[in-house]
């Protein structure tokens, strides 16, 4: 698609990303499937982020004008209400992350991004269980150290300049971090690919270069990725039992640390996290919680039990393809 010439500024540009990311995902979804090995191959990676950008969105559109924290909090809000996935439920963490930084920013700059990526990587490294490098973190860790050098070298870190000279950079920097998966990961490494998540994240920041230059989206690059554009068997997903549940519960922080706890010991993949960024009279957040199990009863009745639960999905793992 032709990207409109010309800068944007504040909402306007969050609400661009947003539309070029989810054209993105959707002209690239099927590659992301296939991609899909871990945690576990049930090739849905590219439909979860698509869901996720798709709803980040939606709630710009809907939402009043605000500042681009105000945006990216409303936005990661309603993404990690309607996430499924790791990937999908990551990105909407990562998207949440960059709100604090740039509350109060009317327009993005250099420094903004520094700050809002370090906030990003942050939450989504404490929003995961056990998180590992060689997946979609790995990816947010290289693109931030690009992101931070670059801004401490910047001689007018607040120009649109600045910003504009660093895309390019935090493009081929992920590029490298996603090839860099392939070793990263045994499974990854067995099957010849690289991470699913991590090249999705790659895709929403090829978006993203678009939406701060005014140039086309080029993806030119994809096509050098392990595995991009070729079907992948993976045997190991006629072995994938059990389910993944997705969920919304009311907690406080000690009753939300107390259930990621409960869950470790009936899955595994845990991700907790809160979707709210201020709490309720009483203390308590909405958080979003994601767990692969093959306790599927145990895990319900675990997560009724702890509190008021507003959704409830158990997916099998092994879905079969068409």
């Amino acid at each position: 698609m032709r990207q409109m010439r010309g800068k944007v500024k504040g909402a306007a540009a969050v609400h661009r990303w947003f539309i070029l990311a989810e054209a993105a995902l959707e002209q690239n979804k099927d590659n992301l499937n296939r991609l899909n090995v871990f945690p576990i191959p049930d090739s849905d990676t590219g439909e979860n982020m698509l869901g996720t950008i798709r709803a980040c969105r939606s709630s710009v559109e809907q939402a009043p004008s605000q500042d681009l924290g105000g945006l990216f909090a409303a936005a990661g809000s309603r993404a990690m209400s309607e996430a499924y996935g790791n990937s999908g439920t990551l990105l909407a963490v990562l998207i949440s992350g960059l709100a604090e930084p740039l509350h109060g920013q009317e327009r993005l700059t250099i420094t903004g991004l520094s700050h809002a990526l370090e906030r990003a990587r942050v939450r989504s490294w404490s929003a995961l269980t056990d998180p590992v490098a060689g997946t979609m973190l790995s990816v947010l860790d290289a693109v931030h150290d690009e992101v931070r050098r670059s801004a401490g070298e910047a001689e007018e870190p607040e120009s649109r300049a600045a910003l504009e000279a660093v895309m390019p950079h935090v493009v081929s920097r992920a590029l490298a971090a996603v090839e860099a998966t392939r070793e990263q990961l045994p499974a990854l490494q067995r099957a010849g690919v690289v991470d699913s998540g991590g090249a999705g994240l790659l895709v929403v920041l090829i978006a993203l270069h678009a939406t701060i230059t005014g140039r086309d989206m080029d993806f030119s690059a994809l096509q050098t990725l392990p595995g991009w554009n070729q079907g992948q068997d993976t045997p190991a997903a006629q072995d994938s039992t059990g389910v993944e549940v997705m969920c919304t519960v009311r907690l406080d922080p000690l009753g939300a640390a107390s259930l990621r706890h409960e869950l470790n010991t009936l899955g595994d993949s845990v991700i907790v996290t809160p979707i709210d960024s201020a709490a309720a009279e009483d203390g308590s957040y909405r958080w979003r919680i994601h767990v692969h199990t093959r306790e599927e009863p145990s895990t319900a009745e675990t997560v009724h039990a702890a509190g008021e639960v507003e959704s409830y999905s158990a997916t099998p793992l092994h879905r079969t393809q068409e």
